[in-house]
Order: C-alpha cells, then sequence, then structure tokens
C-alpha cells in the first residue's frame, strides 16, 4: 500500500474506529438496491461510484438526478435512501427532519454556448454581460457588450437562445447566487425571481426551459445560438463548449480542476463546519468564479437501519478512493480533513437499540491494519 494511499485511510477511518461498537459480519452482505434521488450537478460522478460499487460489494444503487428540490423532498418523506442536494439545508431544517448532511465533492457551474465558429473556451464574457444575458436585457450575439469583451471574435449575428433549467435546480441557484453578488444592479430578485428551487425567467428573447442538465447540454447543441448553464463534469472531454468568464480579480479563466481547487482554497472551505454557501466572485487569484460543493442528505435515525448503514458505506469507500474517485470527471475531491469529519458525523448514525451503523463494512479490519 503507498504511503499517500495509507495515510488517508488512517485519518478518514481513525474517528470512526476510535467510536465503533459494532460491525456486521462479511457474511451479512447480501443483494440489496439503494435507491437515492436529487441533484443533476454530481449525477456522471455518483453513478460512476455505483458502478464501482456494485462490482466491489454487490450491491446496486440507484440514483435519480430529478434536481436538488425534489430529492429533498423524497428523502424528507422516506421515499429514498439518500437524497442530494447543490444548496446545503439549514441546521433547523435538519434538525427538525432528523436528517444529516455532508458535502461529497467540489465542482463548478459553467456557461456553454453553441456558436458557429466559436470553439470552446473563446468566448469570453464578464459577470455583467452574462447577467445582462438571462435577465433578458442582452438578445442578440453581437450586441456590442459581448463584442467589446471579444474584440477577436467573430460574432454572429444570431439571437441568443437561452437555455434554462425548468425543475427545481440547484445548479440554478448557484448561478443567480453568483449574478446576484457580481452583477447585483443587474441580476436582482425582481428581474429574475427565484422560489422553491426554480428561476422566473424575465421575457427577453428566445427561450427554452428543459428537465435536467443532460437536456440542457442537448438543447443547447442542437440550437446554433444557445447559451446554457451545467455543471462541471458535462464539459469535460468532447462536451459542449464551455465560455470563459473573467473573475474578480480581472482575469480570465476557464473551468478546470485547477480553478476549481483555487476557490476551495482561497474560501477556506468548510473552516467552520461542513456547510459551506456556494464559492462565488471570489477575490482569489485564478479562481473560477461559480464554484460550490454538492451534498449528501440522509436519516439520522432511520427506520430501515441496514439500508441507511449500505448507503453510508457506498459513500465511505468512494471516499476512500481519493482522488481516483473523481479522475476526469470535471469535479475535485473533498480535503481530507474534511473527509475525516464527515466520516466522524457518519458514525453519529444510530440502530434504533442505540448502536453506531457498520459504516466501514467489511472495511473494518483492513482499516485497523492501515493505522497499525
Amino acid at each position: 500500500m503507498q504511503p499517500l494511499f495509507r495515510s488517508r485511510i488512517a485519518l478518514i477511518m481513525a474517528p470512526l474506529i476510535a467510536g465503533l461498537s459494532w460491525i456486521a459480519p462479511a457474511h451479512a452482505q447480501e443483494t440489496l438496491t439503494l435507491r437515492g434521488a436529487g441533484a443533476s450537478f454530481p449525477a456522471k460522478v455518483y453513478a460512476q461510484w455505483a458502478s464501482q460499487y456494485a462490482q466491489e460489494r454487490g450491491t446496486k444503487v440507484q440514483y435519480a438526478a430529478v434536481g436538488s428540490t425534489q430529492g429533498v423532498r423524497q428523502i424528507k418523506a422516506q421515499q429514498v435512501d439518500f437524497g442530494a442536494t447543490d444548496v446545503p439545508l439549514s441546521p433547523q431544517d435538519l434538525a427538525q427532519h432528523n436528517l444529516i448532511q455532508f458535502p461529497t465533492l467540489v465542482g463548478g457551474v459553467v456557461p456553454i454556448v453553441n456558436l458557429p465558429g466559436v470553439a470552446s473556451g473563446q468566448l469570453r464574457l464578464d459577470a455583467q454581460a452574462l447577467a445582462a444575458i438571462f435577465a433578458g436585457r442582452i438578445e442578440q450575439w453581437n450586441d456590442k457588450a459581448i463584442a467589446a469583451l471579444n474584440p477577436e471574435v467573430k460574432l454572429p449575428n444570431l439571437p441568443i437562445t437561452r437555455v434554462v433549467r425548468a425543475d427545481g435546480s440547484g445548479t440554478t441557484e448557484v448561478l443567480l447566487a453568483y449574478l446576484r453578488k457580481a452583477a447585483p444592479a443587474v441580476a436582482t430578485s425582481t428581474a429574475i425571481p427565484f422560489t422553491e428551487g426554480r428561476a422566473a425567467w424575465p421575457a427577453g428573447g428566445p427561450l427554452q426551459a428543459v428537465e435536467g442538465s443532460g437536456k440542457v447540454v442537448a438543447a443547447v447543441q442542437a440550437t446554433a445560438g444557445a447559451l446554457g448553464y451545467v455543471s462541471s463534469d458535462y464539459v469535460v472531454g468532447n462536451g459542449p463548449a464551455a465560455v470563459t468568464l473573467r473573475n474578480r480579480r480581472g482575469e480570465w479563466v476557464t473551468p478546470s480542476l485547477t480553478s476549481y481547487r483555487a476557490a476551495v482554497r482561497g474560501a477556506n472551505l468548510f473552516k467552520d463546519g461542513l456547510n459551506a454557501p456556494p464559492l462565488v466572485d471570489l477575490d482569489t487569484p485564478m479562481a473560477w468564479p461559480i464554484v460550490s460543493a454538492t451534498y449528501i442528505v440522509i436519516d439520522s435515525k432511520p427506520a430501515a437501519p441496514e439500508r441507511t448503514a449500505r448507503a453510508l458505506n457506498f459513500f465511505y469507500r468512494s471516499f476512500l478512493m481519493g482522488d481516483r474517485a473523481v479522475a476526469g470527471t470535471g469535479f475535485a475531491p473533498l480535503p481530507v480533513e474534511t473527509q475525516a469529519r464527515v466520516v466522524a458525523l457518519l458514525n453519529t448514525v444510530r440502530t434504533p437499540d442505540g448502536k453506531p451503523l457498520p459504516v466501514m463494512g467489511e472495511a473494518a479490519e483492513g482499516g485497523r491494519a492501515a493505522l497499525r
């Protein structure tokens, strides 16, 4: 075992082993299908983790990317084993519904575009122009405000088709948090109202509202002149063309693992706990200006402890994979110290008779070896 990986295991497992009093035997593992629902932001990564987990443990994980709003509703109604949201619930909301919440990943919200002859990263927008487009104030791609930011780009005389989320979306909420902070005179709550996870986009040029990030990508790629927004995993590889944004320091920044990590470092993410607001419009060198963590919400007093234990084990084992768990996905892993705090939180979930759940599952003996 490599020293770095051994150190990661030791740090993550230490708080759990210290408080662990009961672990299910290995033969207790049987075929089970877990169900999760919520944010589309991390959906591709969760699918990748689920495939790996099914191979290793024989447990299937089905995740429905129905949007953060629906994910929270379903876990509160105990319709799923875990919910997922891009915007953390308040401590009061968690306590009221006997839930715990923990971050899993950090990534960016990325504007995407379909402009003939314009490559990914070639189009530049600042917060004022982006806000004006989504507010319906700029309707043509050759508008002088966009042209001033792109003197070397031949902008077509095309209408801007805004492609937005129709469903309750944490991705939308994070985008609006950025626009309201970076362009407050344009992206006001009256100009773009937002309630219950949905934005009421104003009139001003063509508008397509679709459900889920995947459909946003499809609509943008099928429509010349379209502009949409998606989570960072959709722009890796041969994905849609991303927009370059100007951050608070005046730097032109492209979406990348480096620029997301710059935002995380600059904000000292999770310094005050495991909940953090979106990292938007930070005054940090080379930071992507729209960055957010994404969260899992799960019962703290589960009616079906075996299912909850398996769900927690699913995320625990994904943390153990470290950088390998997010390689090539467009997301950054949590700092290892934050992961250790998450594992300590997982150990607070109890069975009906007060015993901690077997979050480590069959990993327990390997963890003890790693600590020796």
